[in-house]
């Protein structure tokens, strides 16, 4: 017996109407004798513990009750964090305007690595400005992606001590 992804999916969205809360993104795999559902979870001004805990809590109640799953299963909930993964279309759009870091499968005009600025994201793939270049980078040659925070952005420009 197979786990009901579209059940699972329905209910994990039912869940986050509630909570007011964006899935991010949600993956289930197999880990040994288990499932593991792992959810990411967001919103403006970032998300906090305490929501991923009620959110948990919800939806955890809500999987016993409808059964998708066969066996035992894991729950994870999450934020994707501030260098979050970018893997849809939607993730890329939602981080135009910000630095990224690219690694492709094969090579565009000579480069495998990319990080610059994301001008703008459709649904093909992205255009990048690294350096005074813009480059075109396809989705499908994507291995991974992600949103690159700076050291400033995270903490600011320090001051000087006098």
């Amino acid at each position: 017996m197979k786990a009901d992804i579209e059940k699972i999916g329905a209910l994990i969205a039912r869940v986050a109407q509630e909570e007011m809360v964006e899935v991010f993104d949600f993956d289930l795999v197999r880990e040994g004798p288990r499932t593991v559902i792992r959810i990411f979870l967001d919103r403006e001004g970032g998300i906090r513990l305490g929501e991923c805990e009620s959110f948990s809590r919800k939806l955890g109640a809500a999987l016993d009750v409808n059964d998708p799953m066969p066996g035992p299963y894991v729950l994870e909930v999450s934020s994707p964090g501030l260098d979050r993964r970018l893997v849809k279309p939607a993730h890329f759009t939602a981080v135009e305007g910000k630095r990224v870091k690219v690694a492709l499968s094969e090579p565009v005009e000579g480069s495998r690595n990319f990080l610059g600025m994301l001008l703008r994201a459709d649904e093909e793939g992205i255009e990048l400005r690294r350096e005074d270049r813009t480059y075109r980078l396809p989705y499908r040659l994507m291995r991974k992606a992600n949103l690159e925070v700076s050291h400033e952005e995270l903490f600011g420009k320090g001051k000087k001590k006098q």
